[in-house]
């Protein structure tokens, strides 16, 4: 029998992991596979190219193991980091103002609760 909080795991991995694949992630995977040079930014000085790598993983790959419920909690950690990277250098730690990182901080948060809380047992693939 599933417990109500093992449906809100699965709400609250549906609710993060959906939007980020497809209004974040999508967009830079094909970004990643376009032909021609690579324009992306580069707030840690590590080039263009595997900047946006590893934002693919991490806003593509990461939030879709998440939704699945495969390697959750280190899915869910990638993204966070990702998320707190983008908070804390990209807006400078602002919740409000013109360059508010408000939605960073959302993701922020609740990756990092699906990390530290596991998946549940709505689960594509059960931990061991």
């Amino acid at each position: 029998m599933t417990s109500w909080s093992d449906r809100g795991w699965l709400l609250l991995r549906v609710l993060l992991g959906c939007p980020m694949v497809l209004l974040h992630g999508w967009s830079k995977a094909q970004l990643l596979f376009a032909a021609g040079p690579v324009e992306f930014a580069d707030p840690l000085g590590l080039g263009a190219t595997p900047t946006l790598v590893m934002a693919v993983a991490s806003e593509f790959v990461a939030p879709l193991l998440v939704l699945l419920g495969v390697a959750t909690r280190w899915a869910a950690t990638l993204t966070a980091a990702t998320m707190g990277v983008a908070f804390f250098v990209i807006h400078g730690g602002a919740l409000t103002g013109d360059d508010s990182g408000e939605l960073a901080f959302v993701y922020l948060v609740g990756f990092a609760a699906i990390a530290l809380g596991g998946g549940g047992s709505l689960v594509l693939r059960r931990p061991r």
